[in-house]
């Protein structure tokens, strides 16, 4: 008997836009290691990325068919997500859409694996290493212009070094230079859609109206191109949709808490359950950082580093999606498991037909001689399966001999 895997069939991938490239090749990599044919479908801002990884899968001479990329709009991925040959369907993007595809995939019971929104915090605490803590939330509040799942969207700090933290955030953000990345050296480039930006400006104007205070940025920036500066909100609290919304965009929101307790409970007071991280000296701090925050992914001193890590599986719990993609649970999510069985006796099994009366009293002691929670109780029972002539001619006194060590 052994314990085997098959591949699924035809894995669907539907990849967004904010990462095309890294966010499709794992997933494309991993079903194809694992033997399965791959359906790809690009978001349509970035169809060029998913084209070229077509055209780059025949160079690199895999069978045609083994990689399909259709440049189709999202409307018509809903008859994708349908269609009864999919062995599985994975998925990123955002909540809304990933739910319709759950249930549209419910419909023939596909599996799916799902990795969705984030509105993902850092707790930093009063024994932190305020200098790193500082320049590793601002690093993964603006990378990609927040524009990351994984981002840092919200700041829980201990009240004793909230003012030390805040001056350090402000003096990091305040470097970062923004503009065109094709065009120099800078840190923050734009938005990739209006419509992206929009989110920003009303997430940050709800904020603002509601008592916040922006100690940087707060404002589009004029001129071409969805730029909008990195923001840093002190003042905020979870009234606010900066605190409870994924905002997906260059804005750090910080919010004072009186104890580790209270960092820990808003942490977890959220729809979504991505990544987290904690900033603390502590040993003891750490084990229960990691303990108790609800999070696919926790990190102690760092942040979202994780998804460079080949080895580390990502994904998220509740709206932030089911199922892991990398390492060695993503490439579980490729298979399917099989339990292989093979019986060389030459007899009928035990529990075959005819169910009479000897059958019936076998059954009866079986149970206390396999089961019993006393020694002696089981050997009593044991002892009493041996009158039963259906035992003897199924195994044979060599091998219940043999097998002795296992009743006992």
């Amino acid at each position: 008997m052994i314990t085997s895997t098959t591949p699924i069939g035809v894995v669907l991938v539907i990849t967004p836009w904010n990462y095309p490239w890294g966010l499709t090749l794992p997933v494309v990599a991993a079903a194809l290691v694992a033997g399965n044919t791959v359906v790809l479908k690009p978001a349509p801002a970035t169809t060029v990325v998913g084209l070229r990884l077509g055209e780059l899968a025949q160079k690199a001479g895999l069978p045609l068919g083994t990689v399909n990329v259709l440049a189709v709009d999202d409307a018509v991925a809903a008859s994708l997500v349908e269609d009864p040959r999919l062995g599985k369907i994975v998925f990123t993007g955002s909540v809304a859409t990933g739910k319709r595809v759950m249930v549209a995939a419910a419909k023939n019971l596909t599996p799916v694996v799902l990795e969705l929104g984030g509105k993902d915090p850092a707790i930093v605490c009063r024994d932190a290493d305020l200098d790193r803590a500082a320049r590793g939330i601002v690093w993964g509040a603006f990378l990609n212009c927040g524009q990351t799942c994984a981002s840092v969207e919200r700041v829980y700090v201990e009240r004793p070094v909230a003012d030390a933290l805040l001056e350090r955030v402000v003096a990091e953000t305040q470097r970062l230079r923004l503009g065109d990345p094709a065009r120099g050296e800078v840190e923050v480039g734009p938005l990739t859609m209006e419509r992206q930006r929009r989110v920003v400006l009303d997430h940050v104007e709800d904020a603002l109206a509601r008592g916040a205070r922006a100690l940087t940025g707060g404002a589009p920036v004029e001129g071409p191109g969805f730029f909008y500066p990195p923001t840093v909100l002190a003042g905020v609290d979870h009234s606010m949709a900066i605190m409870r919304e994924e905002t997906f965009g260059p804005v750090l929101p910080v919010m004072a808490v009186d104890s580790l307790d209270e960092a820990i409970r808003l942490a977890n007071d959220s729809p979504y359950g991505l990544t987290a991280s904690g900033w603390t000296r502590s040993q003891t701090t750490a084990q229960r950082l990691q303990r108790e925050l609800v999070a696919g992914v926790v990190t102690i001193n760092d942040h979202a580093s994780s998804f460079g890590e080949p080895t580390a599986p990502w994904g998220g719990t509740k709206w932030s999606g089911i199922g892991r993609t990398h390492g060695l649970l993503g490439l579980r999510e490729m298979v399917q498991p099989r339990y292989v069985s093979r019986d060389r006796g030459r007899g009928p099994e035990l529990w075959w037909y005819p169910y009479d009366g000897q059958f019936a009293g076998l059954m009866r002691a079986a149970a206390p001689a396999l089961y019993a929670t006393s020694r002696w109780r089981r050997v009593l029972g044991q002892l009493e399966l041996v009158r039963f002539g259906r035992l003897w001619r199924r195994f044979g006194p060599w091998r219940l001999l043999a097998n002795l060590d296992k009743l006992f």
